[in-house]
């Protein structure tokens, strides 16, 4: 087993991809703005162009949320319906995501990561469902994590989690593959993510980790 001293390694490897997408000039005032989405009405007030997979019309405001969006781009520059033709796969009805699990490449064109162990007491966090493997060291700026823009939707099924976002204490030591961020959906990346070998509801409900409010992260600021 590394030690999580392996991050401080991992991150001085890490380079940038090349560009997925150009952006240009985009005015959000403009009538055609929402052109290449799935615009609806209804929805409008909830969501950007009332398409879910945009995210929310409002962002957090308050802490620990605010922080972590607070010079968030969305769409990276681009225009809605240009950075959904770039990244949202219409024949198979989702985002693509970057190569590799989504983490950085070597010069050499080689995922740089490696298996640490989180000691118990660790504070991570994700932003989506419990089914998924992915976690981020807490708080870590959302355009670190290159997400696209609908993880931050409030699941409509389990509102008492706004913008989908989950904090978790590690209950007893937890091997991750870690590693840095590769750029993507617009955003530079080159934050850290923890790739679990189950799902986070799992793991909750083995014992390894114990969810927690959101505000233990203002209290220890």
């Amino acid at each position: 087993m590394k030690s999580p001293a392996l991050i401080a390694t991992i991150l001085t490897a890490i380079i940038s991809l090349p560009a997925t997408a150009t952006a240009t000039p985009c005015n959000k005032h403009s009538k055609t703005y929402c052109i290449g989405t799935n615009y609806n009405q209804t929805l409008e007030k909830d969501y950007v162009c009332g398409d879910s997979r945009l995210g929310p019309v409002k962002l957090p405001n308050r802490l620990p949320l605010d922080s972590l969006l607070d010079i968030y781009d969305r769409f990276g520059g681009l225009c809605p319906g240009p950075f959904l033709a770039a990244y949202f796969n219409t024949t198979l009805g989702w985002w693509n995501y970057p190569p590799e699990a989504g983490f950085s490449l070597s010069t050499a064109g080689v995922a740089i990561r490696g298996n640490i162990t989180l000691p118990a007491g660790t504070l991570i966090d994700r932003f989506g469902s419990e089914y998924g493997t992915y976690v981020s060291p807490a708080a870590a700026p959302y355009m670190q994590r290159a997400l696209p823009p609908s993880n931050l939707d409030t699941p409509q099924d389990n509102p008492q989690f706004p913008y989908n976002y989950h904090v978790y204490r590690v209950v007893q030591p937890l091997v991750v593959l870690a590693g840095p961020i590769a750029p993507w959906f617009g955003q530079p990346g080159q934050g850290v993510q923890y790739m679990i070998y189950s799902n986070v509801m799992t793991l909750v409900n083995q014992g390894f980790l114990k969810r927690e409010d959101p505000a233990a992260l203002i209290a220890r600021r």
